[in-house]
Formats: structure tokens, C-alpha cells, sequence
């Protein structure tokens, strides 16, 4: 499981409500969940948006 997904389960945020509160696509969301695309490698602004909506770090989002 994707640290993205396991912090939005978590705090019990669906991914659309996830997409809505931090602007990034759901889509996108939906890829780097099921490691279609790799979080590791988004942008910045995109990890900064995501950590921000999931009130963590965005290191805490990265699959290490």
C-alpha cells in the first residue's frame, strides 16, 4: 500500500474528497495510489498540495 493512500485512509478522506480539498486530479491521485505512477518522482508543488490537504510532510508521503 502507498503511504498516499494509507494517510488518506487514515483520516478517512475518499480519494475525490482528496482531490477536491488539495486541487490535484483525481486521476492522478487515483495512479500514484496504485503506483501506476511513481509519487517519488511528482512535482513539488503537487506534494506540497497533497501534504497540505492530509496535514502531513510531504516526506511522510514519499515511498521510500
Amino acid at each position: 500500500m502507498s503511504n498516499l493512500k494509507r494517510i488518506r485512509e487514515e483520516k478517512n478522506i475518499t480519494q475525490a474528497k482528496l482531490s477536491e480539498i488539495s486541487g490535484v486530479n483525481l486521476q492522478m491521485i487515483q495512479k500514484y495510489e496504485m503506483g501506476v505512477k511513481d509519487i517519488n518522482k511528482s512535482q513539488g508543488l503537487t506534494l506540497y498540495k497533497l501534504s497540505q490537504a492530509l496535514e502531513c510532510s510531504i516526506e511522510d508521503l514519499l515511498n521510500k
